[in-house]
């Protein structure tokens, strides 16, 4: 006989019939009524739990159980179970925001977990004094941080631009309501107010709002040019950023959806759903917030100086604060861009880049943006069972563009470019505005020889705004192998004005030039910048691949044995990179490939 008692992962006993009344309420509330298999998947989970069966709770028995899945079915492939549980996390959302607001109990899912986890009222409210009391950083209301959106402006007044500025303040506002660790104040709240909408210490006084986004939306011939902008409680910018687009009427709620899509990608506090945060506290650690959007932005942009001065600047938030895990993300994401772009010494990064995503999970064991770090810091070891698998996990706790776009490119070094294109184009629907998707784009057409396509897509105006020079880079490259000889130098000689003294992009260029046909060009080149010579900071991969483009076949395995030695981060591409196809006959090119690539680097001497 079943006991009327259920005692979740740590909490205290609700009774089964207290649990069933509650999940009756949900399965007939109006949010819940038009989504069958939703219910289907929260009927289920919970009917495990009361049965006491609760270890089955597995992305396959839900797939099968509750989505017909059929053998073969392999989770790792069929994403569906992740999709539902994202929706099924912000449904219940949904529903504790609104008419749920004051229900005796709360069902919801730990961010990683297929596993329900009951609640009652009193016990959130009791967790919440315990919380303040302990250690005076709250942790203790479904909510989350008070977020209100000012609704955007049109101050030219022209009625495309003001049409602009409603879609994307709807489109925020539902955005940030599915986030997890927002809590969005309800337009008819911000009615009440009428012209003190604008008015922060208003909204502050009378909505207990912590952040505000504003924004202006302006037309500039056949483009529009959205500033957004986020401000705390005290009216300080917190964070500004500009996105422009194509001005098209025909695709203007899909530019509507991606702005809101890529603010809230970059700003969101993503804290998970059982952290709780009272209205009279430092929410999300936003002391700290400015500083790490302005770093995150830094590592946006791209450039070797840039991504220095973010690692300098999460390093010093995280001296300042060693128990926010958001800082240490940054760590390991400037050590992995720098490790994939010539730095020497990238073993060096990739330790680090690891012990600081370990001490990112050890912090918050569901933040999605730490298991995407360690995975990546996994794939650049040679790891790739561990790093898909780290990659899998992450997938699991919510929906993030760099998660995406970086399972893409570890998908990609393996070769398995299908399963990385359908990665690759969830991460542009979510921010196709992003610096470091605009080069992974780039980069994927290149890898998977998709040349055709690359040139329809670079003919196209650039609907998202000014390309990054390394798109550039790997355009030329492409023109080359289209035999595009013109169109490649006149883009080489371009690069050339703006690129400063980087000598990764030098690597770039001479290479170019040299595929070109002109090889003595390029020898000079390299001379005049000493791409070869030891004190230059640039990886032995990169030498190799100027090596292979001047026609030095020998130089460019003394350099594929040093990368394999030292074990550096870009070593794999060896294996997909258009510009090594020449040497795929050599026996000690593919001995260092299918040593690097089998995932047992360790046990392999060449």
């Amino acid at each position: 006989m079943k006991s009327e008692k259920v005692r979740t992962v740590k909490d205290g006993p609700l009774s089964e019939e207290a649990i069933r009344e509650e999940l009756k309420r949900l399965l007939e509330s109006a949010i819940f009524a038009q989504s069958d298999r939703l219910g289907r998947f929260l009927r289920f989970t919970v009917e495990q739990v009361l049965e006491g069966k609760q270890d089955a709770l597995k992305e396959y028995a839900i797939g099968t159980e509750v989505y017909d899945r059929k053998p073969p079915y392999h989770p790792s492939r069929d994403s569906i179970v992740r999709s539902e549980a994202r929706r099924l996390r912000a449904k219940l959302k949904e529903y504790y925001e609104s008419e749920g607001e004051h229900d005796p109990i709360f069902i919801y899912f730990r961010l990683g977990s297929y596993v329900p986890v009951f609640r009652s009222r009193e016990m959130l409210e009791r967790e919440e004094k315990t919380s303040e009391d302990s250690n005076g950083r709250s942790e203790a209301s479904p909510a989350g941080t008070a977020i209100a959106v000012i609704p955007f402006a049109a101050p030219s007044g022209s009625e495309f631009a003001s049409a602009v500025a409603q879609g994307i303040t709807d489109e925020l506002v539902h955005r940030l309501m599915r986030a997890e660790g927002c809590r969005v104040i309800a337009a008819s709240s911000m009615m009440h107010l009428g012209a003190q909408t604008a008015d922060i210490p208003v909204l502050v006084e009378k909505l207990g709002v912590q952040i505000i986004f504003e924004g202006t939306v302006r037309l500039e011939s056949n483009r529009i040019r959205v500033t957004a902008r986020m401000v705390d409680a005290n009216g300080f910018q917190m964070w500004s950023q500009q996105f422009e687009a194509e001005a098209e009427p025909d695709g203007l709620f899909r530019v509507q959806e991606q702005i809101a899509a890529a603010m809230v990608s970059r700003v969101a506090p993503r804290c998970p759903i059982t952290r709780l945060i009272p209205s009279s506290t430092d929410p999300v650690n936003l002391k700290r917030y400015p500083a790490i959007l302005a770093a995150e932005a830094l590592l946006e942009e791209g450039s070797v100086a840039d991504v220095e001065g973010a690692l300098k600047r999460f390093e010093t938030i995280a001296i300042a604060d060693p128990e926010y895990a958001r800082p240490y993300c940054g760590i390991a994401q400037c050590c992995y861009w720098m490790a994939q772009r010539g730095a020497p010494d990238s073993a060096h990064l990739v330790a680090k880049a690891k012990e600081a995503a370990e001490r990112a999970m050890a912090l918050e064991p569901s933040m999605i943006e730490a298991h995407t770090a360690y995975a990546c810091a996994l794939a650049m070891d040679w790891h790739w069972t561990e790093a898909e698998g780290e990659f899998e996990r992450a997938l699991t706790l919510g929906s993030h563009q760099g998660t995406y776009r970086q399972y893409s490119a570890f998908l990609s070094a393996l070769g398995r470019f299908d399963e990385a294109w359908s990665y690759l184009q969830i991460a542009q629907q979510l921010d196709p505005f992003s610096y470091r998707q605009k080069v992974s784009y780039a980069r994927f057409l290149y890898m998977s020889r998709l040349y055709e396509e690359a040139v329809e897509h670079f003919a196209r105006p650039s609907s998202y705004g000014p390309l990054p020079l390394e798109v550039s880079a790997l355009q030329a490259l492409i023109e080359v192998q289209l035999g595009h000889h013109a169109e490649a130098m006149r883009l080489a000689q371009t690069l050339q004005r703006s690129v400063g003294r980087q000598p990764f992009f030098w690597g770039l260029i001479a290479e170019v030039v040299a595929r070109c046909g002109e090889i003595e060009i390029a020898i000079k080149m390299i001379d005049d910048r000493r791409l070869f010579a030891p004190e230059t900071p640039l990886s032995n991969f990169r030498r190799a691949s100027l090596a292979v483009a001047i026609g030095d076949q020998g130089r460019a395995e003394k350099y594929l044995r040093q990368a394999f030695e030292e074990r550096e981060a870009e070593l794999p591409w060896a294996a997909v990179e258009p510009g090594f196809d020449e040497m795929r006959e050599n026996g000690e090119f593919r001995s260092i490939v299918d040593a690097v690539v089998t995932s047992t680097p360790k046990a392999v001497r060449v």
